[in-house]
């Protein structure tokens, strides 16, 4: 007979994720910066335990994952969806580098090998552009604008006088044609922008996309009027990007919030920590070669968050923030020739 006193226990069988997206957001002389998004505990939900950072001179894959060499001091995971960012240092960038990780669960669940990604010798070249044209559409009113504030913004404010949530999508635009060499061919970029206010209405994580702008834009001379915040924007001035003005007076948008790809370069999520956020991707690589060979096609990127949700505004350090550290930026790692 069985015993109903003592129920069989829940066994965890359900390893964590595959990591899909680590990529190098940046490097030193000594130092690799590597960015990827945390894959939870149970498959893509939850928070896992610990992660297994491995790196080699080859190819790592799941037969050789275990004699590759370890990287000690990555922090614990965050929840799924996190942002995450760790720093190899110190490290030899004069030789090839192959990088793989793991999350692993509190019941000994592993996950599978993640994607590698190489780095390459310092025969690959490294730039750091800061952005030169920033903007923020507001949807709410096409009298709004934020050419020169410190900020700019994606996601959607909590309501207001437009009855909202009315959304905000911030333009940033790099000089690529005269920071980098013609004719170089472009390995990886990173995006980093530095995040210093957030929405306390929604509190979790948020997906922050890019995606290519298909028109020039301008930036005049308007100021948010909500002190450094800047969140609700200020007056639009001749010239300016508005939610319906490409250049405010002369040029209108052909669809209202601006004319952009509709598939995102890249998505990073967001959360209520401040601080550097980074996007990276092979289409971003292609956006910045496609500028670099046509610069007349370079209209930058448009930031845009959470629009469905009312309270996830995310505000970022503009070109114009007086601390040069904080402002947009781009860096390129390209080669000389094919």
């Amino acid at each position: 007979c069985g015993n109903d006193d003592n129920p069989p226990v829940a066994v965890d069988s359900a390893a964590p994720a595959k990591v899909t997206d680590l990529a190098i957001a940046d490097a030193g002389e000594n130092s690799i910066t590597l960015t990827w998004t945390a894959p939870g505990d149970d498959g893509t939900r939850g928070t896992a335990t610990s992660y297994i950072l491995k790196e080699s001179g080859a190819e790592i894959t799941s037969a050789n994952f275990g004699s590759a060499t370890e990287i000690t001091g990555v922090p614990a995971p965050g929840a799924a969806g996190a942002a995450e960012t760790f720093t190899v240092t110190p490290i030899d960038t004069l030789v090839n580098h192959y990088f793989a990780i793991r999350a692993k669960d509190e019941a000994g669940n592993t996950a599978p090998v993640s994607v590698n990604v190489h780095w390459q010798p310092r025969s690959i070249y490294e730039a750091t552009i800061v952005a030169f044209l920033d903007n923020t559409l507001y949807e709410e009113s096409d009298t709004l604008s934020n050419a020169l504030g410190q900020n700019i913004y994606s996601g959607t404010n909590n309501g207001g006088a437009g009855g909202g949530p009315d959304a905000r999508r911030g333009l940033i635009q790099f000089d690529i044609a005269s920071a980098l060499p013609a004719g170089a061919v472009i390995d990886s970029v990173s995006l980093r922008l530095n995040q210093t206010r957030t929405s306390p209405i929604v509190p979790g994580f948020t997906p922050t996309a890019l995606h290519v702008v298909l028109a020039s834009w301008g930036e005049g001379t308007s100021i948010g009027n909500l002190g450094p915040n800047e969140g609700g924007g200020g007056s639009a001035t001749p010239g300016d990007a508005t939610w319906l003005d490409r250049f405010r007076g002369t040029s209108l948008w052909t669809t209202p919030g601006g004319d952009f790809v509709v598939t995102a370069s890249a998505t990073t999520s967001t959360n209520n920590v401040l601080g550097p956020y980074f996007w990276t991707s092979a289409q971003m690589a292609a956006d910045v070669q496609a500028w670099l060979d046509t610069p007349a096609t370079n209209f930058g990127w448009i930031l845009v968050g959470d629009e469905v949700t009312g309270g996830t505004a995310r505000q970022f350090d503009s070109h114009d923030h007086p601390t040069a550290a904080n402002r947009p930026q781009l860096t390129v790692f390209y080669r000389l020739g094919p």
